[in-house]
C-alpha cells in the first residue's frame, strides 16, 4: 500500500500543466494554489473543508488559520508532503506542496499553470511557514 504522502504528491504531480485559475478546483481544468493543495490532501484522505470566498490576494491570517484548523502543525524542516506558506508582500498569500526538501509543486499565476520547481533563493526569502499533516505520517 502506498504511503499517504506519496499519494498526495502523486495527485499533485498529476496536476502539472493544469492551467492557473483563481479559485479553481479541477485537475486538468483549472487550479489555484489553494485548490492544488486541496486536491492533493483529499487524494491522501485528509478531509478538507474547502472555502472559495477569498480574493486574488487571500487574507494571509485566514490562510494560516485554515491550515491549523485542518490538522496541520508547524514544523521547522521542509520534507516531502509539507505545505509551504509564502508571502509576496508582508502577509502569507501563496501555498505550495513540497515534493522534497528542495522542490515543490504549486499553481503559480505568473507561470499560468501548475509547475514543479526548485525552492530557490526567490522562494526561500518568501517562506513564512512549513506545515505538516501528522495523519500522513501514521500510515
Amino acid at each position: 500500500m502506498a504511503h499517504k504522502t506519496d499519494i498526495m504528491i502523486a495527485a499533485a504531480r498529476g496536476c502539472i500543466g493544469t492551467p492557473f485559475h483563481h479559485q479553481g478546483r479541477q485537475a486538468q481544468v483549472g487550479l489555484d494554489c489553494i485548490g492544488l493543495v486541496v486536491v492533493a490532501l483529499r487524494a491522501a484522505g485528509i478531509a478538507v473543508q474547502d472555502r472559495q470566498d477569498y480574493g486574488r490576494r487571500p487574507d494571509g491570517q485566514a490562510l494560516e488559520r485554515a491550515l491549523l484548523q485542518h490538522g496541520a502543525v508547524r514544523v521547522d524542516t521542509i520534507t516531502a508532503g509539507c505545505v509551504l506558506l509564502f508571502r509576496y508582500d508582508r502577509q502569507p498569500q501563496h501555498v505550495a506542496l513540497a515534493t522534497s526538501d528542495a522542490t515543490m509543486i504549486h499553481s503559480f499565476a505568473p507561470a499560468s499553470e501548475v509547475v514543479e520547481t526548485c525552492i530557490g533563493p526567490y522562494w526561500q526569502r518568501r517562506l513564512l511557514g512549513i506545515y505538516a499533516f501528522p495523519p500522513l505520517n501514521r500510515e
